[in-house]
């Protein structure tokens, strides 16, 4: 009973260890050069003039003492839906923004993904697209992320639901 068992159990094993090793939709070693948070500031967008205070320790955003937006969430939310124009726009889908703040508060480095509503990559309409991103690149004032007795640069996103060319969420 017991070799049947530890049979089993070691069958088991190797079966989920070469089906790893075979399935596509895992990455290969060393695939990732960065962790995926990352964003190439020579890449990004209004990166000129912006500062990091350590390029080497970026944090997430959602560390105890979160970076904010400085009017708090409903600011956030009232600044984009009272100066969003729908002009005529049909996109439905996702339009995130990822940028980083600084340990000042400030906000830069923005990378733009699209993604229609089953997180499938499309392309958006230009002007849609420009107009959101001004309007998040006016966000200036944030609080930054704060952990181990300091202001700490963070990695940032703010992701638009958009149906039919209207606003429907803004997370986070």
């Amino acid at each position: 009973m017991f070799v049947m068992g530890f049979l089993l159990l070691s069958g088991s094993f190797l079966g989920c260890f070469n089906n790893s090793k075979s399935n596509p939709y895992l990455p290969k070693n060393n695939q990732f050069s960065y962790p995926a948070q990352y964003i190439d500031i020579k890449k990004s967008l209004l990166s000129e003039g912006f500062e990091v205070c350590d390029t080497n320790y970026i944090i997430q955003y959602y560390n105890p003492e979160r970076a904010t937006y400085s009017k708090g969430k409903n600011g956030l939310r009232k600044f984009i839906l009272s100066n969003y124009k729908n002009e005529g726009y049909s996109d439905s889908g996702y339009l995130n923004f990822r940028f980083i703040i600084n340990c000042k508060g400030e906000a830069g480095c923005y990378v733009i993904h699209e993604n229609d509503l089953d997180l499938m990559p499309k392309t958006f309409n230009k002007d849609l697209k420009q107009q959101l991103f001004e309007l998040t690149a006016q966000l200036k004032k944030w609080n930054p992320n704060f952990t181990h007795d300091a202001n700490r640069d963070s990695y940032m996103y703010i992701s638009y639901r958009i149906e039919n060319g209207e606003i429907t969420e803004i997370i986070p």
